[in-house]
């Protein structure tokens, strides 16, 4: 792997090199057959070779929809003739639910060439051992592609075992922020924190989950319990979730673990001023309509919460986007959870040289701008798009100090991503579920015992 981004690198801007496709694109032209005789005795013109037509298969969950798949096929195939684009959206109810269509569409042998198995989802090393993508070093080499247009960071995530395997699509710095409703600050008179800064506590963040609660009106503060919330939850505190080498769930023996899931069960079940798991139908909508204080998101949600306000045109009095940053951890480190994606070249790809010029097409500097700005995704992923999206709109400056000094994601040694998302969710709504509570250290242990157990599991 890559060296994981400092500080200098993180900020220094690179230039994007483009080009067109390989020559090797084209389809080499069929060896000319010996000119037929024309009845005159004179040779006839050899005809011109027939251009191949190339037919590429883009699966994927990301972005349909939004239009950005269309645009990013549609500019690729004028600028190369005979080559088509097949944009098979994946819709399936959950993401691990695309992926799971992904791995049966390659048992049928009906994947498409360009695919996407995230790290951050915990299939990219599972998609590798079972040969289902392929590395890409021969066409980065073949094509001299400047690899430092994108954050090393980021990059970093798409190798395995000094391999390369894809380059980066999605990227930022998880639940690292509460996306913040100013102007119910505003209304009660406290001064809203620079949005720099880090020096609020978990106690003042406990404290203001209460202040701002109105019963039946509106919720101080929203925790997800999700496996990106809650690893920040216990990062927040000096913990985490599990171990970096994937095997051990480290909740019950870590004290710092336990203060963060007990410090949010007193807030969920004992005082009952968290909203219960189906409390809230939409989050974000609630957030603009000033029934949501603070929730406990990441630089998206900051950007979409922002954006939301805007086009609802609402009032400021009831809604002002804003975030508050985690306190910094005693090591100085940020509580984040630094996660990135990935687009890939399925194995065997017949034309994978093709495959590989629409890969740096979608991953650009303006596939990845329009990544974020048509789509709504974040991709922070490359210092000349960081830049272009700062220049659209200021707030994206909010999220650079999560990512330069942000903590990364530990993922399960065995690939069991669904398990392991589907067990830290699902134990957690019964742990902070304040209509049929559970005991603390009964409900913490559940959560223990079920993530350990996927961590045991044989590989996927």
């Amino acid at each position: 792997m890559t060296n994981q981004i400092s500080r200098r690198a993180f900020l220094r801007g690179s230039l994007l090199v483009t080009g067109g496709l390989l020559a090797a694109c084209a389809a080499p032209a069929a060896p000319a057959s010996a000119p037929a005789a024309s009845s005159g005795g004179e040779a006839a013109p050899a005809a011109a070779p027939a251009m191949e037509d190339i037919l590429l298969r883009w699966d994927t969950f990301r972005s349909p929809g939004t239009g950005w798949n269309e645009e990013r096929i549609d500019t690729f195939m004028q600028a190369n003739p005979g080559v088509t684009i097949e944009f098979r959206p994946l819709a399936g109810s959950s993401q691990q639910d695309n992926y799971a269509k992904m791995y049966a569409a390659h048992a049928a042998g009906d994947l498409g060439e360009i695919c996407a198995f995230d790290p951050s989802h915990f299939h990219f090393w599972r998609a590798i051992n079972k040969n289902i993508i392929m590395p890409i070093d021969d066409l980065v080499a073949a094509d001299a592609t400047d690899l430092s247009e994108w954050y090393d960071l980021f990059m970093s995530l798409q190798y395995f075992q000094g391999k390369l395997y894809g380059l980066p699509s999605w990227g930022w710095a998880g639940f690292d922020t509460l996306v913040t409703n100013a102007a119910h600050f505003k209304a009660e008179g406290i001064e809203v924190p620079d949005v720099n800064a880090r020096d609020v506590s978990m106690e003042t963040i406990g404290e203001w989950a209460h202040r701002f609660y109105t019963e039946g009106e509106r919720f101080g503060l929203n925790i997800s319990h999700g496996e990106a919330g809650v690893v920040t939850l216990t990062r927040a505190f000096g913990g985490d979730l599990i171990n970096e080498d994937g095997t051990q769930c480290t909740l019950v023996d870590n004290p710092q673990s336990v203060e963060a899931l007990r410090w949010a069960y007193k807030l969920a079940v004992e005082d009952k001023v968290l909203p219960a798991t189906g409390a809230i139908e939409n989050v974000g909508a609630a957030q603009v309509e000033g029934k949501l204080t603070l929730n406990w998101g990441g630089s998206l949600n900051v950007r979409n919460y922002d954006r939301d306000i805007k086009a609802a045109s609402a009032d400021p009095a009831v809604a002002e986007a804003w975030q508050i940053l985690l306190p910094t951890l005693p090591d100085g480190r940020f509580p984040s959870q630094l996660r990135g994606g990935t687009w890939n070249i399925r194995q065997a790809s017949e034309h994978a040289d093709v495959a590989y010029q629409f890969l740096k097409h979608i991953a650009g500097k303006e596939g990845s701008i329009s990544f974020n700005l048509v789509s709504g995704n974040f991709a922070a992923v490359r210092p000349d798009t960081v830049q272009a999206l700062i220049a659209e709109n200021p707030i994206h400056e909010w999220f650079l100090s999560s990512l330069e000094n942000g903590i990364a994601a530990h993922a399960p040694a065995n690939s069991r991503g669904r398990e392991y998302t589907d067990a830290v969710q699902q134990y957690t709504d019964l742990l902070m579920d304040p209509n049929q509570p559970v005991a603390f250290e009964e409900g913490l242990q559940n959560l223990q015992d079920n993530i350990q157990a996927v961590l045991d599991m044989d590989p996927a």
